[in-house]
């Protein structure tokens, strides 16, 4: 989801909390049943039914592949984002904030949960997915950099050898004395700290790594969740519509 999308859908969702809560100053009894409440609410049940047939087509490779033929899945999922929200606030503005019922509370209640958890999951997933990609590739380039600091630190233990050899006896080599040149162990201090630094970066970056697999794992129960409740809302959906249909609708 870009920057520009993101947006959209999000003052969709805010709007959409706006319409619930709404309640607290508006309600029109006779609206949901009226020509224009019904106009309203099949539009609503259109859209809403949307997000399913996505879901329908994701999970069927054969039909998947008919569609994608003339449709591509990212355009489908844009699709399934836009209906999925636009849905639920015509279904507000049908209900006209007559909460009366238990079908009506209770679907109310599914079309929330399943836009915010809809809306959270897609965009953290999202940005996990893109921040683990980034640091899977900062951690290759991070163990490249301390291949290359680790042999700068071997060439500077050898600089500092070959000077304190210069300047003692071959009998006796320390590893350092005070008669190595300071630029010579000034060089080699330096690479040491690289090769610290290098480590300890690379193993913050993993233990980051480690987290975001972790958020992938709940994120995936998370889909789980969201599948099971827009499952749920379509059953409450279904209900609605037909209680609505055989008791008959007011405006015929």
């Amino acid at each position: 989801m870009n920057s520009q999308e993101r947006t959209i859908v999000s003052s969709l969702v805010v709007l959409m909390i706006l319409l619930w809560l709404g309640f607290v100053w508006h309600r029109d009894p006779a609206f949901p049943g009226s020509f224009i409440g019904f106009g309203v609410g099949l539009s609503a049940s259109v859209l809403m039914l949307i997000p399913l047939v996505y879901m329908i087509i994701k999970r069927n490779k054969s039909l998947k592949k008919v569609v994608t033929k003339h449709i591509a899945m990212p355009t489908l999922l844009r699709i399934h984002i836009y209906a999925g929200v636009l849905g639920p606030i015509l279904a507000l503005i049908h209900s006209a904030h007559r909460f009366d019922s238990a079908t009506g509370v209770s679907l109310v209640i599914f079309m929330m949960v399943v836009v915010i958890s809809g809306f959270v999951g897609r965009y953290v997933l999202g940005l996990i997915s893109s921040n683990l990609k980034e640091k899977k590739r900062q951690v290759n380039e991070l163990h490249v950099a301390l291949s290359n600091a680790k042999q700068a630190l071997k060439d500077a233990v050898c600089d500092v050898r070959y000077s304190t050899f210069a300047q003692t006896s071959a009998r006796h080599i320390p590893y350092i004395t005070l008669n190595v040149p300071t630029s010579a162990q000034s060089k080699l201090f330096k690479q040491e700290s690289q090769v610290l630094s290098i480590i300890d970066t690379i193993s913050d970056v993993e233990y980051s790594i480690l987290i975001h697999d972790t958020a992938k794992v709940w994120f995936a129960r998370w889909l789980k969740f969201h599948i099971v409740i827009s499952m749920t809302l379509y059953v409450v959906l279904f209900f609605h519509i037909f209680s609505e249909v055989y008791f008959g609708l007011r405006w015929l």
